[in-house]
């Protein structure tokens, strides 16, 4: 159980080359977990835009899958995207944004694919 444990923190760790020591030089391995900022608010967003152009709910339930889903689904985005890959820029943030905002989409693809 603790290998999975191990495995599971490190799936949602985000690992990614960061500057060394804060410098522009050298680059080691670090938690880039600031990156589910950009996922949480892109969800809120899309839940937010979703209300205002179909009258949708706002309720605490739909933020809530919507947090859940797109924060679920990122990491694997982020290492089979080869953002680990990487220093961090601004387009990882917005990569992670627009995860949040369109999960519901690539979901509801996905769905009408298995039928």
């Amino acid at each position: 159980m603790a290998d999975f444990s191990e495995t599971l923190s490190r799936y949602f760790s985000l690992y990614g080359p960061a500057p060394a020591f804060g410098g522009s030089t050298g680059s080691e391995n670090k938690r880039q977990v600031q990156l589910f900022g950009g996922v949480a608010l892109g969800a809120v967003c899309k839940v937010i835009y979703d209300a205002f152009t179909s009258a949708g709910n706002l309720g605490w339930k739909v933020f809530a899958v919507a947090l859940i889903a797109s924060l679920v689904v990122f990491p694997q985005l982020y290492y089979s995207g080869g953002l680990n890959r990487k220093k961090l820029t601004f387009a990882h943030w917005a990569l992670a944004f627009q995860n949040g905002f369109f999960w519901s989409v690539a979901l509801s693809e996905l769905t009408k694919k298995l039928g």
